[in-house]
Order: C-alpha cells, then structure tokens, then sequence
C-alpha cells in the first residue's frame, strides 16, 4: 500500500511538473500574441504621422504591418489549442492529487486499525495474564 502511495506521489508530481511547462508554452504564446499586438499598434501610429521621412518607407511598413496580422492570425488557434491542452493537463493533475490523497487517508486508517488491533491484543493478553495469577 506504501508503495502505491509513493507511485500516486511520483506520478503527481511529474504531472505537475507537465502541467506547469504547458503553462509557460501558454505564456509565451500570449506573450508573442502582445508583442505582434504592440508592434502593429506602433506601425499604425507610424503610418500615420506626419514625419518628414515617413513617405520613403510606407511600403515596407505596410508589408511589416501585413506580417504581423498573418502571425497574429496564425497565433490565435495555437493559442486556443494551448489553452485546451493546459486544461486537460490540469484535470490529469487534479485527479491524480486526489487518487493520491485517497488513498494517504485510506493507508493512515489501515495503519490506526493495525494499531489498534494490537493495543487490543496486548490488552487481552494482559488481562487474561493477570486472570490466570489470580487463580
């Protein structure tokens, strides 16, 4: 029983350890989704102020600003199917936390009646030594 119980442990601890990486894929993944937000936000105030230089780089600031919306377009799903993943990660974790917590309660109530059994048995036989001098 102590064995399962230090196999439950092991294998929640490695699904926490997968659930945790798939948070920080997660995570970068927005993180890429605000850069490329951020970046096309500073190409459209680009674009549109009046500086002296401005004229002379329009096009490839619209070909840039073109690139980031495919990569934002592209990031979207990925972050979906991330965000998927991190909850069925989370569920796997969930319950193999519980199957170990289960069964950790269920190994200390063995463990209390195995006790108990035994101050009982040490208690019968002492009663019954001290009955057997009496007579």
């Amino acid at each position: 029983m102590r064995d399962r119980v230090r196999s439950l442990t092991r294998i929640a601890d490695v699904q926490k350890q997968l659930h945790n990486l798939e948070e920080v894929k997660y995570a970068r993944l927005q993180q890429r989704m605000a850069e490329c937000r951020a970046a096309q936000d500073e190409l459209a105030k680009a674009l549109s102020s009046d500086d002296a230089l401005h004229g002379l780089f329009v096009d490839v600031t619209v070909r840039r600003l073109k690139s980031l919306r495919q990569e934002e377009a592209k990031l979207a799903p990925e972050i979906e199917a991330q965000a998927r993943v991190v909850l069925e990660h989370g569920g796997r974790l969930r319950n193999s936390e519980r199957l170990k917590d289960e069964l950790t309660v269920e190994l200390g109530r063995i463990e209390e009646r195995e006790e108990l059994e035994l101050l009982l048995e040490a208690r019968f036989a002492q009663n019954f030594a001290s009955s057997e001098q009496d007579q």
